[in-house]
């Protein structure tokens, strides 16, 4: 059955995975799907289009070079597939040909398909002729790991964007969408606003509402920690103490540690009592906050976290 098509945004967005972070593609390869890649030192961005003599240019959503020194020693070529299309596959192996030769070094081609029927439609090898086939390397929604840690999430924020969209709507998909908020939230506010955008286009109307509940509590501890921070920082420069503005700043960097705890407890359903809250709001220790919310991921009660 082919499914209709997602909104473009979700598309461009994980397109944009790519492009902002092109060493997501060898992490997808190698992590994901356990495919051997060879040494190399960096990943670069190539151009996505293949120039066509008789026919309108080909365009690739992205292309990646892993790079050993100064040579390219793997191409790329990454497509984002949502829906079925008889002609994508018809010019894979064009894409990858090409770019094997532009790039001077082997290619293959990664696709992406959030949908389970839509991965096994692109993983089937493709017969070019006899002794030709071209066999692409597919993330499916299977392959995609369910991103529930939030410590994890934010070392591997393009993974946890992808494991929200994938999994947001299954089961337990809230932990998901949390880890992933907590991820984005060390972007600038472009990319987590098009990574973000990108997640609540793909869950459904049930899970949406969940994911605008957990912002909508994330803003008001926010808001709740600056006020904390400004006054703790004034304590300190109204009593001419070096101490207190240097605790002010060791609280600001443990408030994405709080802001972590927060959501993944409410998205579990764990609710903080307000001494609990305070707790949390006037802890500065980012170590222990860590500890907190790599607890609050399996924890049964909010009092196995404090434990």
């Amino acid at each position: 059955m082919i499914r209709p098509a997602m909104p473009s945004a979700v598309h461009e967005a994980i397109r944009d995975l790519f492009r902002d972070t092109p060493a997501f593609a060898a992490e997808l390869l190698a992590d994901v799907l356990r495919v051997s890649l060879p040494s190399h030192s960096t990943a670069r961005l190539a151009d996505v289009t293949y120039p066509q003599n008789s026919a309108p240019a080909l365009t690739a959503d992205a292309v990646v070079e892993l790079v050993a020194g100064d040579a390219a020693v793997l191409a790329v070529v990454v497509e984002v597939q949502l829906t079925r299309d008889v002609d994508k596959r018809a010019v894979w192996p064009v894409y990858v040909t090409t770019q094997a030769r532009l790039s001077k070094c082997p290619a293959v081609i990664l696709v992406v398909a959030l949908e389970s029927d839509i991965a096994a439609w692109a993983s089937t090898p493709i017969n070019v002729g006899p002794g030709s086939v071209v066999t692409p390397c597919v993330v499916g929604p299977s392959a995609v790991p369910r991103m529930i840690d939030p410590v994890v999430a934010r070392d591997h924020v393009e993974l946890a964007v992808l494991a929200a969209i994938a999994h947001g709507n299954a089961r337990g998909g809230e932990t998901a969408i949390a880890a992933a908020l907590v991820a984005i939230g060390g972007l600038d506010d472009d990319r987590a606003r098009c990574y973000g955008s990108a997640i609540y286009r793909a869950l459904n109307a049930a899970m949406r509402q969940t994911m605008e509940e957990m912002m909508q509590r994330s803003h008001a501890m926010k808001e709740a920690e600056d006020v904390f921070v400004k006054r703790l920082i004034a304590i300190g420069e109204q009593t001419g103490e070096a101490r207190g503005e240097a605790r002010g700043e060791a609280r600001g960097e443990a408030r994405g540690e709080a802001r972590a705890l927060i959501q993944v407890l409410s998205a579990r359903g764990l609710v903080l009592s307000d001494e609990q809250r305070a707790r949390v709001v006037a802890c500065a220790d980012a170590a222990v906050l860590d500890r907190w919310v790599v607890r609050a991921a399996t924890a049964a009660t909010v009092e196995e976290v404090f434990a």
